[in-house]
């Protein structure tokens, strides 16, 4: 019966002890949202505009516009930061109701300059009718005033200007400023050898006759 005590609490203390050293080496990732990674401080007037809706706190519209400000918010700081990494966005959830992509990958896509401007406009005007209207909703629950309705409205306004401003000046950039052409995003442009610019038109003809010998009579 010891023996058997003995070989249970040995059991116990190794699985124990593989375990706490799982709940050490990986990392906990909680739901990234509207004050994750310091993104509070890129997006102030999104901060005015929770506290004015907070009387609707709690509920799921207030949750899913919390969301859709921390997705912008988080978008900015990613494109703002020096180290071109997708940090901010990593960890956002995708939710259908308002994006198209997700939006680590829209970030990455805006790092490596393979959006075509249409898209970018898509996934930004998604979030904006989405937000305006969460946001008619939410004042209703939280007994808003019209004119604090509006208010909060141009809140978002300028929170959504702010962020899509910035991703037009970061994803967008043309192939011709990358040395490749014209053109933005993942449009197609057009590009010219080097060695080809300073070389004389090829008329196809030698002597009167083209290549093949046709003079261009029939």
């Amino acid at each position: 019966m010891p023996y058997l005590l003995i070989s249970v609490l040995l059991v116990v203390a190794v699985v124990t002890f593989y375990l706490s050293r799982i709940f050490v080496s990986v990392p906990f990732y909680q739901r990234e949202g509207f004050y994750g990674h310091g993104s509070l401080r890129t997006l102030p007037e999104a901060s005015s505009l929770l506290e004015m809706l907070g009387r609707a706190q709690g509920t799921s519209d207030y949750a899913e516009l919390e969301l859709i400000l921390g997705k912008m918010a988080s978008l900015k700081k990613d494109l703002l930061c020096p180290s071109g990494v997708v940090d901010a966005t990593r960890y956002q959830a995708f939710d259908t109701t308002h994006d198209r992509v997700a939006v680590a990958e829209l970030c990455g896509m805006c790092m490596s300059h393979t959006i075509a401007p249409r898209d970018l406009d898509i996934s930004f005007s998604t979030w904006r009718d989405r937000g305006n209207l969460l946001i008619r909703q939410l004042s209703t629950v939280a007994s808003l005033t019209d004119a604090q309705t509006d208010r909060a409205l141009k809140l978002f306004s300028v929170s959504w200007e702010d962020t899509y401003q910035v991703a037009q000046q970061k994803c967008l950039k043309t192939i011709a400023e990358q040395g490749h052409g014209s053109g933005k995003g993942s449009d197609v442009g057009s590009y010219e050898p080097t060695m080809l610019k300073n070389l004389r038109n090829y008329l196809y003809t030698y002597g009167g006759l083209s290549a093949s010998g046709w003079n261009g009579a029939v």
